[in-house]
């Protein structure tokens, strides 16, 4: 009886240092405290003469029996780094009794040396996780499957004490990057690829007339003088522009004066041709040459008529810096201005070769002015250029055009901004090696 109750007494007093082990792991304040509690104060659970904390992940020595500061060039503690190297290579997560015979080269040599015959190898993990740390236990006696049994119960306290004191590993230092979980993203990622998605281009665009009405020179002259400005509301008949007239009106006057001479010339003629036999004969010639005469001044009179340009119709006029126009020459057909209505009005997008995308009638239109770039304006394409054209900004480029969706929110003639073009659905992975592959296939030459 007294035995018995020497055994439970004893078994009793085990577990109260357990609890009492357990509780200081809990109190400790920085993985440091917490590791040197380990191999100094596990002593009062099991008996052991060395202990030596191994980190995996750093591959150093954090805490050894005995010592406050560990040196790590001291020869005892190189000879443990290379016996850990070792331990950890092979470790399988296993608690497992070692000997000198369990190790390789200079480290079973020296074994004697350093440690006593028997020791243990215990792993350290939290939540079974892969081993973070190993603890190495070394005394003159073998260990008993009671006290392993501890020793693991033990390991697995400190692993989860350490993993709360321990920062957190980054995102990509994390162990996430599992077989399983490697072949669910790839997976995903390759469905991810074949997702339909509507091709975009950006391009530069301006408002431009409708239908607009253009004016021309209709002769040759010089702009003398505007009558309006660029944009300037004007009405039906308005007096636009003129040419300059004192080059007609001193060809007219000439003409009149070579009308008169001629005039002059055959009346004399035709009286003379009553008793002149060879006056009659010039009679049909100097008639005609007044009816030539007659026929340059009413072409000049025509011209003179022709050197004030006015408004067809009512809208406004679109032209540049009038200053830019007056005194310049122009030839017949030249073009000067427009006059356009300002309802009327439609989207011009100049569309880079190398952003060109499939485009059809219909396609979606966001125009973001330059004034306004947060409010963008919705159009639909009508016409897109088989050819492209040099632009004024020496860019090779499609000419679209598009309409305006909404009749009252219209912009004014010449703004300008950036247009957003909607071409058809292609898989996503299309959509993002497109330009790449454009740019391989131009520099290969293929």
């Amino acid at each position: 009886m007294t035995d018995a109750m020497t055994d439970s007494q004893r078994q009793l007093a085990a577990l109260a240092t357990l609890l009492q082990l357990e509780k200081t792991f809990r109190n400790a304040d920085t993985s440091e405290a917490l590791a040197y509690t380990l191999v100094n104060d596990s002593r009062s659970l099991i008996e052991y003469r060395q202990a030596a904390l191994w980190q995996i992940n750093g591959s150093q020595v954090i805490a050894v029996s005995g010592l406050a500061v560990i040196d790590t060039n001291a020869p005892y503690i190189s000879w443990l780094k290379q016996v850990f190297k070792q331990l950890s290579a092979g470790a399988s997560g296993a608690i497992r009794r070692l000997t000198a015979e369990d190790l390789e080269g200079d480290c079973a040599d020296e074994w004697r040396q350093w440690l006593p015959a028997h020791a243990v190898w215990l792993p350290v993990s939290a939540y079974g996780a892969t081993p973070q740390a190993g603890l190495l236990l070394a005394r003159e006696s073998d260990w008993t499957d009671g006290e392993l049994y501890l020793l693991e119960h033990v390991a697995d306290t400190f692993g989860h004490a350490w993993a709360a004191l321990s920062p957190r590993p980054s995102f990509w230092k994390q162990d996430w990057l599992t077989k399983k979980r490697l072949m669910v993203g790839l997976a995903v990622l390759f469905c991810l690829l074949w997702i339909p998605v509507r091709q975009t281009a950006m391009a530069p665009a301006s408002v431009i007339p409708g239908h607009p009405t253009i004016l021309r020179a209709a002769i040759d002259g010089v702009v003398d003088r505007f009558y309006v400005q660029p944009n300037d509301q004007v009405a039906k008949d308005q007096l636009l522009l003129s040419l300059e007239e004192e080059t007609i009106k001193n060809k007219l006057t000439v003409t009149r004066k070579a009308l008169e001479v001629a005039e002059a010339e055959y009346r004399k003629t035709a009286q003379q041709a009553m008793f002149d036999m060879d006056s009659k004969a010039q009679v049909n010639i100097l008639q005609s040459r007044v009816e030539q005469q007659q026929a340059e001044v009413r072409s000049m009179e025509d011209w003179l008529a022709r050197i004030d340009i006015k408004a067809p119709h009512a809208g406004i006029a679109v032209f540049s810096d009038a200053n830019d126009w007056i005194g310049k020459p122009v030839t017949i057909g030249e073009r000067i201005l427009m006059v356009a209505d300002p309802v009327d009005v439609e989207l011009e997008v100049q569309l880079p070769i190398a952003d060109a995308i499939n485009l059809e009638p219909g396609a979606k239109v966001q125009f973001f002015l330059n004034v306004d770039p947060v409010t963008p304006v919705s159009a639909e394409l009508y016409f897109a250029a088989y050819q492209a054209e040099v632009t004024p900004d020496e860019v090779l480029a499609y000419r679209l055009k598009a309409k305006f969706k909404q009749a009252d929110v219209l912009p004014r003639i010449g703004l300008k901004g950036t247009a957003k073009v909607f071409g058809s659905r292609v898989p996503f992975v299309y959509y993002v090696l497109r330009r790449p592959l454009a740019a391989l296939r131009q520099w290969m030459g293929l």
